[in-house]
Order: C-alpha cells, then sequence, then structure tokens
C-alpha cells in the first residue's frame, strides 16, 4: 500500500503497518536492514540478507531467505527504481510474555522511502561530529547485529539538531565504536584502522564491505583495532560509512580535532562510486 512517500508490503501483502501484538513491536525481537535502492536493484543486497541471516540465528527467528526473497522481487516491481528500501524481520507473535513460541512465524516488512537530500550533498564535503555523552552498553551476544532496539541511538541522537551531521558513539569504558548510524575508519601512517567490534556495536554492510573487499582491493592495509578517543587526534584521515549514503570525509570531531578530505578517502570513494555509481 502506498501513503504518500510510503510503500509497505507485510508478508507478501500490500498493507498499512504493523500487527500490535507482534514480537517486534512488544520487545523489540528482531532485525532491520536499511538497503540503498539505485536502478531498480540494491547494490549490497547480497551482504545485507547474509547479516540478516546472521542476526536471525542469534535471535532464534526462523528467517526463510527464498521467500524473503520472493518477497523482495514482489516489493521491487512495484515501488520506485531509486530510494532507500528498509527490510524489517521480527520473531512474529506468539510466545507468553518474554517467552517464545517455536511455531511461531516470523513477520517480514518491506517498506520504501525516498534518499534524503542532504545525504548526497555531505558525501563530497564531508561531515562534522559530535561526541555523545551517551554511552553504549556492552552486550557481546547482540554486538554486531541490527536488533530493532535503538534506545541507545535514538538517546543519541537527542543531543544535537543540526550543527552536526553524525555523532560519535563510546561504550562504557571510552573506547571508540562508531557513529549513531555509521561505522568509523581512521587512517594513520599509511594503515587503515576500524574499531573492535566484539562487544558492542552494529557491523554496517558498507563496513564488511570495505573490509573484505573495496579497500583489499585497492591493496590497502586495514584491521580491526580497539581505538581510545585521545588516538584521534594523531590520525591522518577519517571517514564514516553506511550503506545508504556511502562514504563521508569526517572534517571535524567537536572538541576532538580536525582532518582533512584527504587523498586516502577520496580515493576509497572514487573506487566506490567505480563500483556502485549511486555512491558518487
Amino acid at each position: 500500500m502506498r501513503s504518500g512517500d510510503l510503500f509497505c508490503l507485510l508478508n507478501g501483502s500490500w498493507t498499512d503497518p504493523f500487527p500490535l501484538i507482534d514480537r517486534g513491536l512488544s520487545y523489540g525481537h528482531g532485525l532491520f536492514e536499511t538497503m540503498r535502492l539505485y536502478g531498480g536493484s540494491i547494490p549490497l543486497c547480497l551482504h545485507h540478507i547474509q547479516r540478516l541471516s546472521f542476526g536471525a540465528d542469534r535471535l532464534a527467528i526462523k528467517l526463510d531467505v527464498p521467500l524473503l526473497q520472493s518477497y523482495l522481487d514482489t516489493f521491487l516491481a512495484s515501488c520506485p527504481r531509486d530510494g532507500v528500501i528498509k527490510v524489517i524481520l521480527t520473531a512474529g507473535v506468539g510466545g507468553r510474555g518474554y517467552q517464545t513460541n517455536a511455531s511461531s512465524e516470523p513477520s517480514y516488512v518491506l517498506l520504501w522511502f525516498p534518499v534524503p537530500t542532504s545525504l548526497m550533498e555531505w558525501s563530497p564535503q564531508g561531515v562534522s561530529l559530535t561526541l555523545c555523552e551517551h554511552r553504549l552498553p556492552s552486550t557481546p551476544r547482540l554486538a554486531g547485529i541490527k536488533h530493532l532496539n535503538r534506545l541507545d541511538q535514538v538517546l543519541a541522537r537527542m543531543e544535537w539538531q543540526n550543527e552536526y551531521q553524525e555523532g560519535l558513539m563510546l561504550d562504557q569504558q571510552g573506547r571508540v565504536i562508531e557513529g549513531t548510524a555509521t561505522n568509523l575508519f581512521c587512517l594513520r601512517k599509511g594503515r587503515w584502522l576500524t574499531p573492535s567490534l566484539h562487544d558492542c556495536g552494529v557491523a554496517g554492510v558498507m563496513r564488511q564491505y570495505l573490509l573484505d573487499s573495496l579497500l583489499p582491493g585497492m591493496g590497502l592495509s586495514i584491521s580491526e583495532v580497539v581505538l581510545n578517543i585521545d588516538e584521534l587526534s594523531a590520525m591522518d584521515e577519517l571517514f564514516v560509512c553506511n550503506s545508504v549514503s556511502g562514504v563521508w570525509p569526517v572534517r571535524t570531531i567537536a572538541g576532538v580535532g580536525s582532518w582533512p578530505a584527504g587523498t586516502g578517502v577520496q580515493a576509497i570513494r572514487s573506487r566506490l562510486q567505480q563500483e556502485f555509481p549511486c555512491y558518487g
């Protein structure tokens, strides 16, 4: 069903969202993926489904990948060819209180939104970040997956209005983890670094693609490391990334430092754009 700038497919049927007793709504028992749609296709679709499968296994949700793919095919045939697709997978309806019901069937929700114009405007010129006061809790069993409980990000995002484009989040020990909606990469002495997400944080699809494919394909060294906030000022270049916006050079982090949109970041942006023009 279309309502203004919204398309919604629920379990294969066009509808208004959402069953009010679904466990995703009641307990946050579910996952989601936010995916860039460009020219009728999703550039990193396989990576999104892989992360969704990993998270579903972690949360004991019976993801049916072929069924999801059929829903995606139906959805993409009817919605605009460019935009943002959000896939929500929940544990469905069933179970008493917090206890799950092994026979419950998951719910699949697909939504379409237009791409915010500001995201594309920020890409070449870079972004300014604030350092968030709210800190991420240590939850190793949930680390990496994109579950529905985003209250930490909601609280962090309340800390600024429009004076910054993103906020940088730390864990309880003061270690750098991620942005509220992005992952962080830093360049130091020719080597790219990205924070370890062993205890908390979301392993972004773009982050994974850069780690596994793009940076190694460019012959660049990349490591996952424990990174403290006071180490950032010594970095040569920084960028944040996600699968909707691509790569944003980081110009400043309030109270921490400033960096140029240097040749390292620009080379990565250029290669990404060559492979996927939507990230230009």
